[in-house]
């Protein structure tokens, strides 16, 4: 049997767990294809048995990864696998996903979802979720690879009782929807708006920012450069800050820096009753107690240093 598994990853979590999962693929005997979404085609999908979706938790999916699917031609019922990193809000993502896959003729056999830490600009540092995902994250990740390669075939074979059921559309759900929700009416980026500052800027000799813009709105090249969904700014509403946090010159700045200070001592009494409640219920660990978290020091001040965020390696480098 012939796997690829497909992930999108900004900090490194979701990789961490994609390697895992590839690890306990393997642990059968079958053949695994480890890659990074902006490398897969469609073409190539056509290869495999068993293919794998994950992508860190915004609100639901990252937008380039619920766009690949989107565009995905008719899988003609070919075995699936989607799963996830997340913060405080985990429970929105597979009733998005595992329908979305269903849709484009795929037959979803399994999902999980991990936590991980959070860094973006004016999150606390250390996070609410900080040091997942840890040993026992990564343990269970490369069980559940092990599990979705040996299930895949049974089910071929007509035990169709290890398919995993539908995920369930409780209250967490609706919660989780109506605060995503309220996320996405805001039109623009509720961090402020991103620009390149032309004067920092090191193009051609650094194009960091270029290659690694989900949504593809960076080409330095044209003249003049084009950067950001406007074109010469970013105030996507997906709230997404990758070509601030890992510019290593700094050449990438927000409008209103001074909104970074406004975080300063501000509590997410939401994500607070909510973790409060999973940990009680046994779904989350807890690794660093709430009066640790660094309400008092954003991301961007609790790591000075730039580049904020370092781009993690590519798969044959690691």
């Amino acid at each position: 049997m012939k796997v690829l598994i497909i992930y999108y990853t900004q900090s490194g979590n979701t990789q961490m767990v994609a390697k895992q999962i590839a690890r306990g693929v393997r642990s059968t005997g079958a053949e695994v294809t480890l890659m990074r979404l902006k490398n897969v085609n469609y073409e190539m999908m056509d290869e495999y048995d068993l293919i794998g979706f994950g992508s860190p938790v915004w609100k639901a999916d990252t937008p380039n990864m619920h766009g690949f699917i989107d565009k995905m031609p008719d899988q003609k019922g070919k075995h699936c696998f989607a799963f996830n990193t997340h913060g405080t809000l985990p429970h929105l993502y597979f009733p998005i996903v595992i329908p979305n896959l269903k849709s484009h003729g795929l037959v979803p056999i399994g999902y999980k979802g991990w936590y991980g830490d959070v860094n973006m600009p004016g999150m606390p540092k250390p996070y609410y979720t900080a040091g997942h995902p840890d040993e026992i994250d990564l343990a269970e990740a490369e069980a559940f690879g092990r599990e979705m390669a040996e299930n895949s075939p049974k089910i071929a074979a007509g035990d169709t009782s290890l398919i995993y059921p539908d995920p369930e559309l409780n209250d967490k759900v609706l919660e989780q929807a109506m605060i995503c929700s309220n996320m996405l009416l805001c039109p623009t980026n509720p961090q402020g708006a991103f620009y390149r500052n032309p004067e920092k800027c090191q193009y051609p000799k650094c194009h960091v920012c270029m290659d690694n813009c989900m949504m593809g709105y960076i080409d330095l090249s044209q003249d003049p450069p084009r950067f950001g969904n406007r074109g010469f700014q970013c105030d996507d509403c997906h709230e997404c800050s990758y070509c601030f946090m890992i510019c290593p010159f700094g050449a990438v700045e927000n409008s209103n820096p001074e909104q970074f200070e406004q975080e300063r001592g501000r509590r997410h009494l939401n994500f607070e009753v909510m973790l409060d409640r999973d940990e009680a219920e046994g779904t989350f660990r807890r690794l660093i107690p709430v009066e640790e978290v660094g309400f008092d020091t954003p991301y961007v001040f609790w790591h000075p240093e730039r580049p904020y965020l370092k781009v993690p390696k590519e798969d044959h480098e690691i």
